[in-house]
């Protein structure tokens, strides 16, 4: 249930960064009152600070662990400073790692129903794309076009013989119900 409340929500904010204020307020979704709509919207949603970094861009890994672990400004456990130090040399060295990198170079193979900083809204096959890769998916195509091929093969075959059958069964009914009576039939 929190998954589903999560992804609603995450689709909404995406929906309203999409588009233009007066049609974020047109949009009312389905079971939502107008007010509590137009409140979401401009209080909400469109806020500098709700669009998250600045310009719009979100922060770094680096800058969203510090900002949800300090206190008074600076990071008090050792073993938070230690993790934060982490994560700041992986992204000074390697600036090119996407977020999900840099988390599990710092923290390890994401294994839970959440990756760390995403929330349970993302799961980390979601990030990753998936366990196929394009070569076994193009071969799952092919070999399925070659099965439809065959059964279609097989589904004309069997029309053909339905149709000759049917002939053959329009041709027996017509000798058997449309001939004329015989003499002796009549007599009888």
């Amino acid at each position: 249930m929190r998954k589903l409340w999560n992804n609603w929500r995450g689709s909404l904010h995406k929906n309203i960064k999409s588009k233009p204020f007066r049609d974020a307020l047109k949009d009312v979704p389905n079971g939502v009152d107008k007010s509590d709509w137009e409140w979401l919207v401009k209080e909400h949603f469109l806020l500098d600070n709700f669009k998250g970094g600045k310009d719009g861009n979100p922060p770094d890994v680096a800058t969203i662990f510090f900002e949800t672990r300090k206190k008074d400004n600076k990071l008090v456990e050792s073993e938070t400073n230690e993790k934060y130090s982490k994560i700041q040399e992986v992204v000074q060295s390697e600036s090119s790692l996407t977020n999900i990198e840099v988390v599990e170079r710092c923290f390890g193979p994401q294994r839970k129903s959440h990756v760390v900083r995403f929330g349970g809204g993302i799961t980390a096959t979601e990030l990753k794309g998936g366990n196929s890769s394009k070569a076994a998916l193009l071969e799952k195509l092919n070999a399925t076009k070659k099965e439809n091929e065959s059964l279609k093969g097989r589904l004309e075959g069997l029309e053909s013989k339905y149709d000759m059958l049917d002939s053959k069964y329009a041709q027996l009914a017509s000798a058997v119900f449309d001939q004329p009576s015989s003499p002796s039939s009549i007599e009888q």
